[in-house]
């Protein structure tokens, strides 16, 4: 197939690029000429698009899906996500396959406030409120934790230890407000079916991590994770790829802190446990018979460590001039 990756920069581009590039033509697609996946194919395969909370993108990328017979557009970057759903008919006219999930459940992922109500009584969920005046008044214990309502990773997001922390704060409900989860961090890893049918769902501990990704981490067989995982997904209404993120509360139940409906950074190393979810997309979108049930996976330990790519910096200057 020929596929147009966006988020070029990313690792999470990168790690599908390991998956496919083999067997797939690869086109890269990033904001930034310096973008690190770009120059992982050759420089006609390239392409700097504009933001993706730009109103440019969607008309940008489809002009490229156009030009280049793209027949799958698969997008990397969170705030890309719904503005290309929304476009969704304008791309399939054209015979482009976009494997992500509905515009609703993008939506619902976007706003984590929303995501928490949607879950809370079918999985478990931390104690959470938009923080307000009157939410920050009835505040009596600490440690307690914000983070934005919305917005991708850890950015905006930290512990509050004191009261004077605490009204530091925004009061105006972008914020939430949530119990401190004292245990380790995971992410589940799953991959649903056109059809809805739950085909993945692959724990791994951030053991380590840097910039927000796991440079440390393994895969384990966690029952209660798994489970929990695959009831929301399928409440939410995912669809193809999504990275969900847990952590241990102190009474020992994993409780949600977000879903990324998207391929995650640590991909190759649910690979490397026996499932490659790039490729179950690809099979997905040709409409390949597809084993049912949950697909096996092995328990297996990764750390990452930097390498190096050369390459003429007229290609760089190119680039630029786009």
């Amino acid at each position: 197939m020929r596929i147009l990756i966006t988020g070029a920069g990313g690792p999470s581009a990168i790690s599908v690029w390991k998956s496919l590039s083999a067997d797939h033509e690869l086109h890269m697609a990033d904001i930034d000429p310096c973008a690190a996946g770009l120059y992982l194919v050759p420089e006609d395969r390239r392409l700097i698009v504009p933001r993706g909370d730009s109103p440019e993108l969607a008309p940008a990328l489809h002009a490229a899906c156009r030009a280049r017979s793209i027949e799958l557009l698969l997008p990397t970057v969170d705030s890309e996500f719904v503005p290309l759903a929304s476009a969704r008919a304008d791309f399939e006219v054209l015979g482009v396959a976009l494997p992500i999930s509905p515009l609703e459940a993008l939506e619902v992922c976007r706003d984590k406030n929303l995501l928490i109500n949607r879950l809370r009584g079918l999985a478990p969920v931390p104690d959470s409120e938009p923080l307000t005046p009157a939410v920050a008044a009835r505040v009596d214990t600490f440690p307690r934790f914000v983070k934005p309502r919305s917005g991708a990773g850890s950015r905006g997001a930290e512990k509050i230890a004191s009261r004077r922390e605490l009204e530091a704060q925004a009061m105006d409900g972008s914020l939430l407000l949530q119990e401190y989860l004292t245990g380790e961090e995971y992410s589940v890893d799953v991959y649903v079916h056109s059809d809805g049918r739950v085909m993945a769902a692959v724990p791994r501990e951030r053991m380590k991590t840097d910039s927000g990704v796991a440079v440390t981490a393994r895969t384990l067989r966690n029952e209660e994770l798994i489970a929990s995982a695959v009831r929301i997904a399928q409440v939410i209404g995912i669809r193809y790829v999504a990275n969900i993120q847990f952590k241990r509360a102190a009474d020992g139940v994993f409780k949600l802190l977000e879903i990324n409906p998207r391929f995650p950074g640590t991909l190759p190393l649910t690979t490397a446990s026996g499932i490659d979810m790039p490729k179950l997309m690809v099979d997905d979108v040709l409409g390949r018979d597809m084993p049912d049930g949950l697909l096996p996976f092995r328990e297996i330990m990764v750390v990452r460590y930097w390498t190096e790519h050369y390459c003429d910096s007229t290609e760089w200057e190119k680039l630029c001039r786009r």
